[in-house]
């Protein structure tokens, strides 16, 4: 009992990585069979556009999945955390971490702070925004850039080719 009283610590422990750890619970948090396949069903929700980890690109989508199968053959072998033997609970862990990795570095509402001087002064000031607010400003950018090579040359006495 002591022997998984103190693996559940170094579990919690580990987990608590991010700066807002202390706020927020990490995305995934394995203990039992059904309580798993309750949170996995609340990441791929979560996983979707507008969703908090809508952000998760297709190769890391891959990664979580394997992951999340990888998880959920090992509890369905053992049944919670509690019985499975430690080369398992390692296995669970490790898998475990990897997706809480990719999905905390997805987190729309991570907060990003950058120290940097503003345009026409020499004196950096630190700003912070969410993940979620870099990446919707870097699609915009992206789309005005297409929008602009779509339209190509309007101006008059502009060249194009």
């Amino acid at each position: 009992m002591t022997r998984t009283f103190v693996l559940a610590a170094l579990l919690l422990a580990a987990l608590a990585t991010s700066a807002r750890a202390a706020e927020t619970a990490p995305p995934l948090k394995a203990t039992t069979k059904d309580a798993f396949l309750e949170v996995v069903a609340e990441l791929h929700k979560e996983m979707q556009e507008g969703g908090r980890y809508s952000y998760v690109t297709e190769s890391e989508r891959a990664d979580v999945e394997k992951n999340l199968d990888r998880m959920r053959a090992l509890l369905e072998k053992s049944g919670s955390v509690d019985t499975m033997g430690k080369d398992d609970q390692v296995a669970l862990f490790n898998a475990q971490e990897s997706v809480n990795a990719t999905l905390e570095k997805r987190d729309r509402d991570r907060l990003v702070c950058e120290r940097a001087a503003t345009t026409g002064s020499r004196i950096a000031t630190t700003q912070c925004r969410t993940y979620g607010e870099i990446e919707a400003d870097r699609e915009a950018g992206r789309k005005l850039m297409r929008e602009k090579a779509a339209r190509g040359c309007t101006k008059p006495g502009c060249k194009q080719g």
